[in-house]
């Protein structure tokens, strides 16, 4: 298969996004991760090697979890018990995430470091006096680790037969990408910021996209 050819679902993503963004239709934002987890499930089933299997089924799963960590939070119009719900499942989407990309325990303790400090006090001063809700306040506070931790795992990958450079890089930065959304969303709901909004939905879904592509990368050129 030619290189590029073989990235043809994450045009498919892309249109599917133009297409949310120009009719405001959720399902068409639902379907984005939808077509990707069942594009890379299938790619994954097919090729991905004996001994990797388990490890590559990961990916899908984080995805599955965060369509339905989107739709309630997308539903949740104020009320704190879907949206404390639909960060569980994104909480849980990373755990999938981590599960993916560690490897023999490795996390890169440096960057979790500087991560966790930096969120910590942004959360600390930020967020906490902005949110009146215990329950919202624990929720996020977990999310933040979680997702520093995500991302320091990424980071620490060791390259071998099932990552390599190039895979590790896309993983690297559409796990990070996933971070940012988060941070603009806070940003929004809780502090009432505008700046950057906008590319909130684009970082969310290029995380999935990137993702995707490094298992393309890895496993369709495999017989």
């Amino acid at each position: 298969m030619k290189p590029i050819t073989k990235y043809w679902p994450l045009a498919v993503a892309v249109i599917l996004y133009v297409l949310y963004a120009c009719t405001g239709i959720y399902w068409f934002r639902w379907s984005i991760i939808a077509f990707l987890l069942v594009f890379v499930l299938q790619l994954i089933l097919r090729k991905a090697p004996e001994g990797s299997l388990r490890k590559y089924l990961f990916v899908p799963l984080a995805f599955a979890f965060s369509i339905v960590g989107d739709m309630f939070l997308y539903y949740d119009q104020g009320r704190a018990p879907l949206f404390i719900a639909g960060v569980a499942f994104y909480f849980i989407a990373h755990i999938f995430y981590i599960c993916y990309t560690l490897r023999k325990g490795r996390v890169n303790g440096i960057l979790l470091s500087v991560l966790t400090v930096i969120f910590l006090a942004y959360f600390i001063w930020m967020l906490v006096p902005s949110i009146s809700n215990n329950g919202i306040r624990i929720a996020v506070l977990l999310y933040i680790l979680i997702s520093c931790l995500s991302v320091s795992c990424a980071a620490a990958m060791p390259y071998g037969p099932t990552m390599d450079k190039t895979a590790k890089i896309l993983v690297i930065t559409g796990i990070s990408s996933l971070l940012f959304s988060d941070f603009l969303i806070s940003l929004h709901d809780f502090m009432g910021i505008q700046t950057g909004y906008a590319m909130m939905l684009p970082t969310f879904y290029l995380s999935q996209i990137l993702v995707s592509a490094a298992v393309i990368h890895l496993l369709s050129d495999r017989k």
